[in-house]
């Protein structure tokens, strides 16, 4: 599960677009290719009779940062496209919402994740060359029913190399 928890965090950055995939896409309405930096940020963690510890180990484990590229072919769907990278480790994901509107991002995906049902909840702002997401991730994560909140940020450091 850590790996889609990352994945998704690290992805959702991303999330800014129509759900269509068919749809024509304006390139006002997704990212620049290139080579990005991905920071992701633990926030908090809410998990009822979880050991109090829980909330640094945790923010060791989820925070971090990267850079991968972008490519034009990866991009020419608009965000959706990026997004679906989040859901890599899980089966039998919806979008229940996804907007994308005057550089506002709402989204939300369920997903069936290790035999137990995640929620994610994408609230955020985005751009051709950056965004900045915060992601409510809520289900079972293996202690009992909890929620967790990630911020990802995005940002375009150049070409791919």
């Amino acid at each position: 599960m850590k790996a889609w928890l990352i994945g998704g965090a690290l992805s959702a950055a991303l999330v800014i677009g129509g759900i269509a995939s068919n749809a024509q896409i304006d390139p006002g309405d997704r990212p620049m290719a290139g080579q990005y930096r991905a920071t992701t940020t633990f926030l908090s963690i809410d998990m009822p009779g979880a050991p109090p510890e829980m909330a640094g180990m945790m923010s060791q484990m989820m925070s971090n940062s990267i850079t991968y590229c972008l490519t034009e072919a990866e991009i020419a769907e608009g965000y959706r496209a990026i997004t679906d990278r989040s859901t890599r480790d899980a089966q039998d994901c919806t979008y229940e919402r996804f907007d994308y509107s005057s550089g506002k991002i709402d989204a939300v995906i369920e997903c069936r994740v290790d035999g137990q049902n995640m929620r994610m909840e994408m609230t955020g702002t985005g751009g051709a060359t950056s965004s900045d997401i915060t992601m409510t991730m809520i289900g079972d994560f293996g202690m009992g029913d909890g929620s967790m909140k990630l911020r990802s940020q995005h940002e375009r450091i150049g070409e791919c190399g």
